[in-house]
């Protein structure tokens, strides 16, 4: 603690130190096409009265350094666009000013134009413009309204975004559909899930403090990956920052259902509170590799393996996060370099109490009787954690060149005891079961991306990028007991296959990626863009399994009560009293291959300042391998069209037509399958499945009536062959299975708005209604459903968000109140013995935040879920799925030395 107090303050009175020699300021901001949004290279600005000024770089961007205090008017020149001068820029010793510029072209106006430099200070309103100019739908967030709204990581952030949801902060919902149609970027690059067994992106790691805005396009262009649907979500983060700046948050929640309470817990290794596991759980390789031939050597194995079992009650106390951002700008003089970073650390305990699980085994609809294949009631204790840090460097060897080198690593852990009771079908008596797992995931990505810009060849500009991720999930020595209750009520050992196990698994995903975009303007009002992409991902995922049998019957009838301790021991094994067998199997494991090989070309056409067209086509071979077997192997020609009529400058009318695609993961494709634990869900997957391919049609209004305004309706049309859905299969066990359904339909309208009702009053809101069925080609499938008519796995009817920011000038403060909902949607298809599919409820989620800027701090306060609505899943009219998060009440103290 002293070390890192010094540390403390010796990073203090370095950065004081600095600035006392930055006694001059700067002006610095981003110049675009007022009518394009594009951005502007080359464009001077000076200093009127002066020769003090420059010319913007490859992104648009300008930086004027050692101004003098004082207040100064800003002459903005470039060659076809009408000139500007922006008056009364102020200047204070040490500080930057940002001032961004949209420059008008020559031929619409013949005089300069002259405005104000307050005029053109607004974060989201830049955002709002580059959305009205873009060619694709879409719709986004700005740093500046992240905020406001205190928004702590980019989960968070994303969900206010039009049409946009986020379930458990990972599963990022667009126009109701859920993340196997959606893909995530960061930077450009496809973000690596850590869920072994869905596309699950962790945005919630992903600090908010970082982020320059996030854009969500709607329609395909053929530029963009072709698995693409509900959207594609490209997260951009800061890159050359306007000045050095060091930014420290710390923050503490409070929940209601977990904090100050006891949780389940149990003895760990010496590092669980990094995220790591030390070797406490570890697989030796003696073990893994050694053939259970004699009661001896399975004594001796035992002797290597963990022999902690049982819970302890610990008390749950408030949660502890910190982040810390740096970024700083370089070697300015001669040639720039950017560095952006951040770190950031949570700890956190919970307490899930009596969380409802429950299996439909069989529906009589004559006598509306229900039989239940288990009634399980569980309680949960987890330690969780969240380290991760981003490092990206910037540099300009020249004006028209950009290189970049970005860097991510993240690593998370869910340590978890659990403890399940209840009834199982096969038990006479209720039985209790015990569940002691440390479950670690952890990405990498680096991504080295470079950009030029060509004045003297058609106004050319190159953007290529090399990238590889890599994601961990490590599962190590998860433990389960099985006792059952006797008629006396006590609790005795039984013996059940899958009942008394160690299961170890390892999975390491490696992705190596890279491509080029080329763009040149052959003629005015007429862009050309061709490009390539490469991406090879594997996947080798490997599993362990020991099962403690009582194959002889031989175990003491008296023992039988003993902890788990006294009774999985080696003495046991040794006396031949227990069994330890090695049931791990060719199905256990799996290695997975994709190889995708694209190429596209596309071009940009305006007739006339009205209207402007964006067309092109994008193929994508790819081909996937379980255990080298090629399961897929298909070329895909995607077209896209975009068209804007724009009939006012404020106003835009937008069509679009698109085939995509959603292609099924490793996990779906191999025939491995896990239990949480007896009478739990299995998860099956399906080597047959296919990929699914989809067509877009879209239709939107939109218009801008003032700065940072905006109302919009959009209606879309999409139609899925052969989309991948999970399916209960017909058995009396409560177990799963991906598969394909002949084709399934959407229709949805959206609507938007943004208003500034007074100067402190801002409201933006936006609705999503979606109508979606799937269709059976084969009568025999529609018979072994619960219902023969539908909507699409996955699919949420609605969405809601609103959002209210109110100003206190006076107290220099703002306020916040958010809401976001949505419909039920379906978790799992029925078969025809169940009364229904099984329905995700809606969640309706009621926040409020304040902030109190007190200079370079700030103070923020904010409450979760003020409805305490609970997680509720739903088959006919059975609960299967119910548990409580509770009321989260935090507080956060941000620190910023510039």
């Amino acid at each position: 603690m002293i070390k890192f107090k010094n540390a403390l303050f010796l990073c203090s009175a370095l950065l004081i130190s600095s600035n006392l020699f930055a006694q001059d300021g700067r002006i610095v901001g981003t110049i675009v096409d007022a009518e394009t949004g594009e951005t502007l290279i080359g464009v001077n600005v000076v200093i009127e009265g002066t020769i003090q000024g420059t010319a913007t770089d490859i992104d648009g961007n300008y930086t004027i350094r050692r101004v003098a205090a004082g207040t100064y008017d800003l002459v903005i020149t470039y060659l076809s666009y009408a000139s500007q001068t922006i008056t009364g820029v102020v200047v204070d010793k040490g500080e930057t000013v940002r001032l961004d510029v949209a420059l008008q072209p020559e031929s619409e106006f013949l005089d300069e134009i002259v405005v104000t430099a307050e005029a053109v200070q607004s974060g989201e309103a830049g955002l709002l413009a580059v959305q009205k100019k873009s060619v694709p739908v879409q719709d986004g967030i700005s740093s500046e309204e992240i905020s406001k709204t205190g928004d702590g990581n980019v989960g968070s952030a994303m969900k206010r975004v039009s049409g946009v949801s986020v379930v458990g902060g990972k599963d990022v919902y667009v126009r109701g559909l859920g993340n196997r149609y959606s893909n995530i970027q960061l930077n450009g690059a496809p973000v690596p899930s850590t869920n072994p067994n869905k596309k699950e992106a962790p945005v919630d790691i992903l600090s908010s403090g970082i982020v320059d805005n996030i854009l969500v396009q709607k329609t395909f262009t053929p530029d963009q990956f072709g698995e693409f649907s509900g959207g594609s979500v490209k997260i951009i983060t800061k890159e050359f920052p306007d000045s050095n700046n060091l930014t420290i948050t710390y923050s503490t929640e409070v929940n209601s259902i977990s904090t100050f309470n006891n949780y389940l817990g149990y003895s760990g290794g010496g590092t669980d509170y990094l995220g790591f596991d030390d070797g406490y759980r570890s697989l030796p390789e003696d073990v893994k590799d050694s053939d259970i031939t004699s009661d001896a050597e399975a004594a001796t194995i035992l002797r290597d393996l963990n022999s902690s079992w049982t819970s302890k009650n610990i008390t749950s106390l408030p949660s502890q996060k910190i982040s810390v951002s740096y970024s700083n700008q370089l070697n300015e003089d001669k040639m720039p370099i950017g560095v952006v970073s951040n770190f950031s650390y949570k700890y956190a305990t919970e307490a899930q109490v009596n969380e409802t699980l429950r299996y439909i085994n069989n529906y009589n609809e004559g006598t509306n009787t229900t039989l239940l294949g288990s009634d399980y009631v569980r309680n949960t204790g987890t330690e969780s954690t969240s380290l991760s840090t981003m490092v990206n460097v910037f540099a300009k060897p020249s004006s028209v060149t950009k290189i970049g080198l970005k860097n991510l690593y993240s690593n998370s852990s869910s340590n978890k005891f659990s403890e399940i009771e209840g009834s199982y079908y096969n038990f006479g008596n209720d039985n209790r079961q015990t569940v002691l797992e440390f479950d670690r995931r952890a990405i990498f990505s680096t991504s080295l991306n470079f950009e030029t810009y060509f004045s003297n060849f058609l106004s050319s500009k190159l953007e290529a990028n090399l990238t590889y991720s890599k994601a961990v999930r490590d599962l190590p020595d998860r433990r389960t007991t099985q006792y059952v209750r006797t008629d006396e009520n006590d609790l005795e050992v039984i013996f059940p296959f899958r009942g008394n196990t160690h299961f170890f698994s390892f999975q390491d995903d490696n992705n190596y990626s890279g491509g080029f975009d080329y763009e040149l303007k052959p003629f005015d009002r007429f862009d050309v863009k061709v490009g390539a992409f490469g991406l090879y991902k594997d996947r080798s995922f490997e599993s362990f399994k020991l099962v403690y049998q009582d194959l002889g019957n031989n175990f003491p009838e008296e023992d039988k009560s003993l902890s788990p301790e006294e009774i999985f021991t080696s003495e046991n094994i040794s006396a031949g009293n227990l069994d330890l067998i090695e049931s791990s199997s060719s199905r256990d494991s799996y290695d997975g291959e994709q190889e995708l090989a694209a190429g596209y070309f596309s071009f940009n056409w305006s007739p006339s300042e009205k209207w402007n067209i964006v067309t092109g086509l994008r193929a994508e071979n790819s081909a996937q391998y379980i255990n080298e077997e090629a399961l897929i192997d298909e070329l895909d020609i995607l077209p896209a069209f975009n068209l804007t009529f724009r009939p006012s400058e404020a106003t835009n009318l937008r069509a679009a037509f698109s085939i995509t695609l959603a292609r099924p993961e490793f996990r779906e494709l191999s025939n491995f399958n896990f239990q949480d634990f007896v009478g739990g869900r299995t998860v099956y997957g399906n080597p047959n499945l296919e990929r699914t391919r989809i067509f877009n049609y879209d239709l939107r209004w939109e218009t801008y009536p003032n700065t940072g305004e905006l109302f919009a309706v959009s209606a879309f049309y999409k139609k899925f062959e052969n989309p991948i859905e999970l399916f209960y299969r017909i058995t009396q066990n409560n177990e799963v299975r991906y598969d394909n359904v002949d084709e399934a339909q959407l229709y949805g309208i959206e609507l938007e708005g943004r208003k500034s009702i007074t100067d402190q009053l801002k409201l933006n809101s936006n609705l999503s209604y979606i109508i979606s069925e799937v269709n059976y080609a084969d009568g025999a499938s529609v018979g072994r459903q619960a219902n023969a008519e539908r909507a699409m796995f996955g699919q949420s009817p609605y969405t809601f968000n609103a959002n209210a920011f109110y100003v206190f000038p006076k107290m220099d403060a703002e306020a916040t109140i958010s809401f976001n909902t949505f419909g039920k949607r379906i978790s799992a298809v029925g078969n025809n013995e169940q009364p229904d599919d099984e329905f995700e409820q809606p969640f309706n989620k009621l926040d409020v935040s304040f902030t109190k800027n007190l200079g370079r701090a700030s103070v923020s306060a904010s409450i979760e879920n003020i409805l305490n609505d609970n997680i509720i899943y739903k088959q006919g009219d059975v609960i299967t799925n119910q548990y409580e998060i509770g009321t989260t009440f935090s507080v956060s103290f941000n620190f910023s030395f510039n």
